[in-house]
C-alpha cells in the first residue's frame, strides 16, 4: 500500500509541476515546445433530466510535453528510490 501511495504522490507531483512548467515556458522561443498540449474530451451533454435535477457527466484531459517528461522521470525515480526508502 505504501508503494502505491508513493507512486501516486510522485505522479501527482509530476503532473502538477509539468503543467506549471509547460505554461511558464510557452512564451520562451527555445522552450515553447515543452508547452505543446493536446486535449482529450468526453462531453456527451445532459443525459438525465428530471426537471429538478439535471445530471451531466464530462471529462477533459489536457497533457503537455513537460508533463510527459516529468511522468517518465517520476517512474524512473520511483524504481530507483522505492526499494531504498521502504526497506524491510
Amino acid at each position: 500500500m505504501k508503494y502505491a501511495l508513493y507512486m501516486f504522490f510522485l505522479a501527482l507531483c509530476a503532473i502538477i509541476l509539468g503543467g506549471m512548467l509547460g505554461n511558464m515556458v510557452i512564451s520562451i522561443d527555445g522552450l515553447s515546445w515543452l508547452g505543446y498540449s493536446k486535449t482529450f474530451a468526453f462531453e456527451p451533454g445532459t443525459f438525465l433530466n428530471l426537471d429538478v435535477i439535471k445530471l451531466t457527466f464530462g471529462l477533459t484531459i489536457t497533457i503537455n510535453v513537460a508533463q510527459i517528461f516529468l511522468l517518465v522521470a517520476s517512474i524512473i525515480i520511483y524504481y530507483k528510490t522505492a526499494p531504498k526508502i521502504f526497506t524491510k
